[in-house]
């Protein structure tokens, strides 16, 4: 059974490159004009005079307060536009000593532009872009390039986080000498195959749940 995980799992598990190569997930806070640059400074500026304390707000280092998420990623668990509009109406928007903040609407602006300009790619998606989109469905609701190649959002449905883990840990061929293209087996490391899952827990819904 196990010679089908792979084809489940990372038939485009070839392609190489680095997992995470610090560039920039979100695109528009980028200072691609005077005026952006400007803004970016005057986020940073608020950021340092307001956050600092508690916060990481720069590209890298931990937060003063370990239970304060650092600025470089917070885009990954806070809509940018829900974060500007808590900040706006000065509600509490994080963690349990967060005080509630008030922000006039142009520092709720500039502070927006800054955090975008700071944010860092996910690893688990840097992963999945850069070495299995080619071949499968990565997406909640798209359909596999490669004909054969399952989605990722099914993989729950057949195969259990062990055996997932146990044949990608080996690097099982898992069909792969049966494909059109030449497909050398693979064999992740402990951290890509921990990488993979937490993805798959990103895009699972309870009609498709992540293996468990």
């Amino acid at each position: 059974m196990l010679r089908w995980v792979l084809c489940a799992a990372a038939v485009a598990l070839v392609l190489g490159g680095c997992l995470d190569d610090g560039s920039p997930l979100i695109q528009s806070g980028r200072p691609d004009s005077e005026e952006g640059a400007a803004l970016i400074e005057d986020g940073r500026l608020v950021a340092e005079k307001n956050c600092a304390q508690c916060h990481a707000i720069g590209k890298a280092g931990a937060s003063p307060m370990p239970s304060a998420p650092v600025f470089r990623s917070l885009l990954r668990r806070y809509n940018a536009d829900v974060l500007e509009t808590e900040l706006s109406l000065g509600m509490r928007v994080a963690h349990g000593p967060m005080p509630e903040f008030q922000f006039k609407p142009e520092a709720v602006s500039a502070l927006i532009a800054y955090m975008r300009s700071i944010q860092t790619r996910d690893p688990s998606v840097a992963l999945i872009e850069q070495r299995c989109a080619r071949c499968h469905a990565v997406a909640a609701t798209d359909t596999s390039p490669y004909p054969g190649a399952q989605p990722f959002r099914a993989l729950g449905r057949r195969w259990s986080r062990d055996q997932l883990r146990a044949a990608l840990r080996v690097g099982i061929l898992a069909e792969h000498d049966q494909a059109e293209a030449r497909v050398p087996p693979m064999k992740l490391t402990s951290r890509e195959i921990d990488l993979l899952f937490s993805y798959l827990d990103s895009i699972a819904t309870a009609e498709d749940p992540s293996p468990q």
